[in-house]
């Protein structure tokens, strides 16, 4: 159906209407189906958004550590209407793809992962005390502001 967003990291195979249809994504280009038929991503849209809110995130230094990202990723996968990962390479392949650099590596995600109980906004953190738990999920809450305050 038009209009409809699909995300995609990675390969992703899908059955519809009896037909097997291949999407990958590169930097940008949907690759459609084994015959190889390429479609590039145009502007805009909610990935211009995502990237554009952590550019500012890290202008104001509210993203001070490599690992934050792990709070943006966890605000974003509990948030419906935001691209959501069963990773953390997921996630920083994503971030990678919609233009960022100096990004913080699979590891250093998965580590502070490990550490984190509950449900954005209500998480708990088992290596820090209350202040740091409430700046990093002022982390996550910052971000979904900025995101919400640009999605009209």
């Amino acid at each position: 159906m038009a209009g409809n967003n699909i995300y995609v990291q990675g390969s992703y195979v899908d059955i519809h209407d009896n037909e097997v249809v291949n999407l990958s994504v590169d930097k940008g280009e949907v690759h459609v189906g084994d015959n190889g038929k390429t479609v590039v991503a145009e502007g805009g849209g909610d990935n211009d958004i995502i990237k554009e809110v952590i550019q500012q995130l890290r202008a104001e230094e509210i993203i001070s550590h490599l690992y934050d990202y792990t709070w943006v990723m966890l605000a974003m996968n509990d948030t419906q209407g935001l691209p959501s990962f069963d990773s953390p390479q997921s996630f920083v392949t994503f971030m990678k793809n919609i233009g960022l650099d100096c990004l913080p590596s699979e590891s250093s995600i998965k580590k502070k992962n490990e550490k984190v109980l509950g449900v954005f906004p209500d998480l708990t953190f088992i290596d820090a005390d209350k202040t740091e738990g409430d700046r990093r999920v002022n982390v996550g809450k910052r971000f979904l502001n900025l995101y919400r305050s640009r999605v009209k």
